[in-house]
């Protein structure tokens, strides 16, 4: 496994940092849709007051403009500005765009004239930002006069007083932020602190809990003294649960016991009864060449002189006493009970010892097995029960075949395994065109006890067993099938790697 860095981040501060974030975010939140609200509502009170102001300095300019009365348009542009501090200036163009009338003496700036021009005979609305300006923010309103046809008032409002009020509002929330904030903060310690010491044992022991261990260690969790006043103690949901958790321990301790004693027998179960069908194969692979021997002994004992003839004889008796030897260290590891223990694992030979386990079988009824692999490849697992699961489904193979050849006689068998590798996974394939699995079967195969063969030819724990082998490793099994009447097992196995 990948060696990672484990930060230790008790429950007590937990309650005191989520509560902080809730707080913060709903403070943000809170802030954002304010400044928007208040923002928007001045928007439209100004956007009001410039229309209405922009309106009135429309309709009393008609006369001075039309007689040249620049005076009166000045007197007009000045009273107006002084009955409101918030306008920063107004000033009047003619229809061709020039400048006639404003309400300071400087020049009115190229970009300011040009900053807000109306296109219709309705009127804009615009903001403008400055530079080198007390303020820096402006609204600016362009208004016609008669439709535009004598004119167009600009008048520009500042927004310095929008800031003010947000500003305003703004420091108003962070003083009741900042108030349930500090209640919020006090209120997680002291629930914390009465919720995470019973929570902090239950912990302390789910982490230090070894299921290989179970039935040995003691889990048991002492329970928190407490003052009964009048005799009378009082209890709550983490009393409860503290209790539960310790009856829950030794059920599981009770459980487990029982539960590796019964998956030790299936699995030895389902091994001999795979050592029972493959006995006779092997019988007959150690029968030929102790035949053999038989023949190569008597010929030396009539020729002891021929001493060519004997040293062939003894190479052939060493050859095949070889091949009993091998033949039987197959047989002796497949039928050896193990303890699963998953190590670094060379899959192509656990495949290759299954088939020679099973070849005399597959020789004797014709049947081909073809197993097809680019690389070796290495596993996490335990060789001897990986064996088992692959020569379980061999098995399983020889007989689908078998019974497909009752119905078709002249049928070639063939067994197809592959083994690939794809990302951090290996996947191993094993396909027949035996009879095939019915749909109404294909969801109660890894079922416990499930057979569709014949009495006496099947125990129904071959495929639970292997499935719940394969799962100890860490992998699953699948099924595949087509309607062909080809079967296909699918194996998947985490891959060996030294950060295991």
């Amino acid at each position: 496994m990948l060696n990672r860095k484990i930060i230790k981040f008790p429950l007590f501060w937990k309650f005191a940092t989520i509560s902080t974030i809730i707080v913060v975010i709903f403070g943000l939140i809170n802030i954002f849709f304010l400044w928007t609200s208040v923002y928007k509502s001045f928007e439209k009170e100004i956007d009001k007051r410039c229309k209405v102001l922009a309106k009135i300095i429309s309709e009393k300019s008609i006369s001075p403009i039309v007689y040249d009365d620049y005076l009166s348009l000045y007197n007009i542009l000045d009273e107006i500005k002084q009955s409101d501090p918030s306008i920063s200036y107004i000033f009047i163009l003619n229809n061709t765009n020039d400048l006639i009338a404003q309400t300071y003496e400087i020049k009115i700036p190229e970009k300011l004239l040009n900053a807000n021009k109306l296109n219709s005979t309705e009127y804009n609305i615009k903001v403008i930002k400055t530079n080198n300006y007390k303020y820096p923010v402006i609204r600016d309103i362009a208004y016609p006069i008669l439709n535009g046809d004598v004119g167009i008032v600009r008048l520009g409002i500042v927004e310095e007083h929008i800031q003010q009020e947000i500003a305003e509002a703004t420091n108003v929330l962070l003083i009741m932020i900042s108030a349930f904030f500090i209640l919020g903060l006090l209120g997680a310690l002291f629930f914390s602190f009465i919720i995470t010491s019973p929570i902090k044992k239950i912990s302390q022991k789910a982490q230090i809990i070894n299921f290989s261990k179970i039935d040995t260690e003691d889990y048991k969790i002492i329970r928190r003294k407490r003052i009964r006043p009048f005799n009378i103690q009082i209890n709550d949901e983490l009393d409860v649960l503290v209790t539960k958790f310790s009856d829950m321990i030794c059920r599981l301790k009770n459980n487990y016991t029982k539960l590796k004693e019964t998956q030790s027998a299936l699995v030895q179960a389902e091994k001999l009864t795979s050592l029972g069908t493959l006995s006779a194969g092997v019988a007959h692979e150690i029968n030929n060449p102790i035949s053999g021997i038989k023949n190569c002994t008597n010929r030396i004992i009539k020729n002891p002189d021929n001493i060519n003839q004997n040293i062939e004889y003894i190479y052939l008796i060493k050859e095949a006493t070889e091949k009993i030897e091998n033949v039987v260290q197959h047989l002796l590891n497949f039928s050896r009970k193990q303890d699963i223990s998953l190590n670094k694992t060379n899959l192509n030979s656990v495949v290759e010892n299954s088939v020679i386990l099973t070849s005399h079988k597959f020789q004797s009824k014709n049947i081909k097995v073809n197993v097809a692999y680019d690389e070796i490849y290495f596993v996490n697992g335990s060789a001897n029960h990986l064996e088992q699961v692959f020569v379980n489904l061999l098995i399983n193979s020889l007989d689908a075949i078998l019974e497909r050849k009752e119905n078709e006689p002249n049928l070639s068998g063939n067994i197809f395994i592959a083994i690939k590798k794809t990302s951090d996974k290996v996947h191993i394939s094993l396909k027949d065109n035996g009879i095939g699995i019915p749909i109404a079967n294909r969801d109660k195969i890894f079922d416990p006890f499930f057979t569709s063969k014949n009495v006496g030819k099947g125990t129904g724990l071959g495929l639970s067993v292997s499935f719940n082998l394969i799962k100890e490793h860490g992998g699953k099994i699948l099924l595949k099938c087509n309607q062909k009447s080809e079967t296909e097992f699918i194996i998947e196995l985490p891959s060996y790697s030294d950060n295991l």
